[in-house]
């Protein structure tokens, strides 16, 4: 039974109840996603090399849907371009690293080499795995509910650092498991006279990238629960919570990629909401900064004045590095994970990274793999505006969002070295082809 409801531009037209019962698979991986972000990705399983229970779950997740496919059991069958585009990345990886063993690695570099590509055929079944298992909408909301729930736990105990000075995250270690230790030094952890929380990342850093590149979703997702007549004030206040937690990280790209990912969400909402939410940003900023808070004065200096850490000249010298050193292996790179940053500067920049390391072929790779799951998001949330399932479009323009955040904090950040952060935006691809498949079909049960 349809009535009628205001779309997303503010356009009325019929809602469709649709059937919200969600599949044990997308459950499953939610839970994966959500363990993910909650928890500290250097806990690992004893005896299996250091991999740690989510690329387990990958991994078995993966080697799941191989039997089936070889015994000729019934698998729902993925979006194929996001596939194709995940199964890019792992192509320039293995040319780049077969490129390597024929010039002669040097030291641990061949180890280096094939560890990334270990990496990245978890990353494939990963996301092969997550668009097999969503098969409708609701399915489409529980994973990204896990996605949501994961951060808001990360941001939660990074707050509490800041509040109390209390780090909680590293306790939180299963028992049987092995903690091998936060990547963070203690000097990076301070920026404008405060301490930094890493919450359950490995780094501040990271923090700030996972809570910039989930905030979207989880608006996405509140404004989705909404639509759909469901109880939306818990996702309001995850998302509430995953922005704080970003801002306590006192990080420039939690400012620029939240920035990006609301311009273009705004693109299609109502000039209503785009004015009052403007508004009550506005609002909560005076009202900080005339009560004083710490926090704000600190962003604002590194904001406005910039920093001791010189991190923004980093990233200046580490471009002339990348370019001086793309004649040398230009076309395959000096070798797929092989990028040392204890003899080479840090580059602070993903895009970078992997041009150094894979060469042209690689850095095709990583922006068609991150340009293309745009795309298929952007085309998604433009299905999205008529589609019949009431929420629809709102919970696509977060994934969106959340994507165009990932490709923004690359330039930034050299996300490919941290575990959260890079296996967040295999999930985002996966996402991506997700909401094109259900989008695109009639079907919403």
């Amino acid at each position: 039974m349809a009535d009628a409801a205001a779309g997303p531009t503010g356009v009325r037209g019929p809602r469709v109840v649709v059937d919200d019962r969600v599949g044990v698979g997308a459950t499953v991986v939610a839970v994966v996603c959500g363990w993910l972000l909650a928890t500290r990705q250097s806990v690992v399983v004893p005896f299996t090399l250091g991999l740690t229970p989510v690329s387990i779950a990958w991994y078995v997740g993966g080697l799941l849907l191989l039997l089936c496919w070889l015994g000729r059991q019934h698998v729902r069958p993925p979006h194929r371009p996001s596939a194709l585009l995940a199964m890019g990345m792992l192509a320039a990886t293995l040319v780049s690293c077969a490129g390597l063993m024929v010039r002669g690695p040097v030291g641990d570099q061949a180890s280096q080499s094939l560890q990334l590509v270990t990496r990245e055929v978890g990353m494939l079944a990963a996301v092969l795995l997550v668009m097999v298992v969503i098969g409708s909408a609701a399915d489409l909301v529980r994973v990204v509910q896990g996605v949501v729930v994961g951060a808001a736990v990360s941001a939660v105990l990074a707050l509490l650092q800041v509040a109390t000075g209390v780090e909680l995250a590293g306790a939180l270690v299963l028992p049987g498991l092995t903690d091998q230790g936060s990547g963070a030094m203690a000097g990076e952890l301070l920026r404008a006279g405060a301490v930094r929380p890493a919450g359950s990342a490995g780094h501040p850093l990271e923090l700030a990238a996972v809570l910039t590149v989930v905030f979207p979703l989880a608006l996405g997702l509140t404004l989705s629960r909404r639509d759909r007549g469901g109880t939306a004030w818990p996702w309001a206040v995850a998302s509430a919570v995953i922005a704080l937690g970003a801002v306590s990280t006192i990080s420039r790209s939690a400012f620029v990629g939240i920035a990006a990912a609301l311009v273009v969400m705004a693109w299609r909402w109502p000039v209503r909401r785009v004015v009052t939410g403007g508004s009550a940003v506005v609002l909560v900023v005076v009202g900080a900064v005339v009560a004083g808070v710490p926090l704000v004065s600190r962003l604002a200096d590194v904001l406005v004045g910039g920093t001791s850490d010189n991190s923004v000249g980093s990233r200046t010298s580490g471009l002339s590095y990348a370019l001086e050193r793309l004649p040398s292996h230009w076309l395959l790179g000096q070798g797929a994970g092989t990028y040392d940053v204890a003899q080479q500067p840090v580059l602070d920049n993903f895009y970078l990274t992997r041009l150094v390391e894979s060469g042209v072929v690689g850095l095709t790779a990583l922006l068609m793999l991150v340009g293309g799951a745009w795309l298929i998001a952007f085309r998604a949330s433009r299905r999205g505006v008529t589609s019949p399932g009431a929420g629809d479009f709102e919970l696509v323009n977060g994934i969106l969002g959340a994507v165009t955040a990932a490709a923004v904090v690359a330039l930034i950040l050299d996300i490919g070295g941290f575990a959260q952060i890079s296996t967040l935006l295999y999930v985002l691809v996966a996402l991506a082809g997700s909401a094109a498949l259900t989008t695109g079909s009639t079907h919403h049960g």
